[in-house]
């Protein structure tokens, strides 16, 4: 899992990206619950799903280190993010 701070993940969901993190999400968990329910998997297919989840999380990753490179940059290290209007 992602050691990125609070207000990283908060800004990045915010932002631009937000819409392939949800997405990322969503397909990591279809993989992962399909690699608990379906039986019927193949050791190819089980290692082909779990190298996709393996990219999904790179993905993840990368897009959260740049807020958390923001969050750092900009000195405000904060668990929560601060509410519009008050910086």
């Amino acid at each position: 899992m992602s050691n990125s701070s609070k207000r990283a993940i908060w800004l990045a969901v915010n932002s631009e990206h937000g819409d392939r993190l949800v997405e990322i999400a969503q397909e990591h968990t279809a993989l992962a619950r399909d690699l608990i329910v379906n039986k019927h998997l193949t050791d190819v297919e089980k290692e082909s799903y779990k190298a996709l989840i393996e990219q999904l999380r790179q993905e993840r990753d990368m897009i959260l280190q740049q807020f958390e490179r923001e969050v750092r940059e900009c000195g405000k290290g904060a668990d929560e993010p601060t509410p519009a209007g008050n910086s």
